[in-house]
């Protein structure tokens, strides 16, 4: 089957050659899939396209998509997905982050839990053997935990990390029926991963979790804000409003 990874990047020219070559060696150990790699650049003041493109050259299995203009990390994997559904012909698609905060070593877990019949394979660092960053203080620690318990309380889910960025979906019967459209989506940044986790268990995936070990930043600083807290209140808050219609 063909495997698209997807990694949204802005201004990681930095990082995105290692973690690329990261990357490329762990998915050569698993023969039995082909897979390919989407670089969805936002445009990169910094030159991380042209960073793709020298790689491009290098491994034929690297695809570069550019967006205009930076609009956010919901929009970025929303317009990586439909190109790999639609112009890449992917059978499953993995949300893999360009901050190398996902280790590519876990990605094998996720292949693993595909191949058994899973729908939807989330990589997850609040199931037994998943961690978090031991340099992260109290506070990214108490959000990251307890917002996740929040999110699951409130729409009544049965995931544990329910903020993940690291998943694996089939597009047979379920990614290619989410909302992938910009404009049907709750949020273009961060909180996209609500919706489309409540989407794709709405659809009847069969779902699990992986345990991960979740990195700290190799370079720059997190990208979360007050602004995607607030962001992804109104998702929970949309989303238990339509659950209960």
């Amino acid at each position: 089957m063909k495997i698209v990874v997807i990694i949204p990047t802005y201004n990681e020219a930095g990082i995105i050659a290692l973690l690329l070559s990261a990357l490329q060696k762990e998915v050569e150990k698993i023969f039995h899939h082909q897979f390919q790699i989407l670089v969805v650049d936002a445009n990169s003041p910094d030159g991380t396209a042209e960073v793709v493109r020298k790689l491009k050259k290098i491994h034929a299995n690297i695809e570069l998509l550019i967006e205009p203009r930076r609009r956010g990390l919901g929009a970025a994997y929303l317009a990586g997905m439909e190109h790999a559904i639609k112009r890449m012909g992917a059978d499953a698609i993995v949300e893999f982050d360009g901050d190398f905060q996902h280790d590519p070593k876990d990605m094998k877990k996720l292949i693993h839990e595909f191949d058994k019949g899973y729908d939807y394979v989330i990589g997850s660092r609040y199931v037994p053997g998943g961690s978090i960053p031991k340099e992260w203080g109290w506070y990214q620690r108490f959000l990251s935990k307890y917002g996740s318990l929040f999110i699951r309380w409130m729409l009544g889910l049965p995931t544990r990390d329910n903020t993940s960025g690291f998943k694996l979906s089939r597009v047979k019967n379920f990614a290619e029926r989410l909302s992938l459209a910009e404009e049907k989506i709750l949020s273009r940044f961060h909180a996209y991963k609500i919706h489309l986790l409540f989407e794709m268990l709405a659809l009847g995936a069969k779902v699990v979790e992986v345990p991960i070990t979740f990195l700290e930043r190799k370079d720059g600083s997190s990208k979360s804000t007050w602004t995607d807290i607030l962001e992804s209140l109104k998702v929970v808050f949309i989303l238990k409003w339509r659950k209960r219609k």
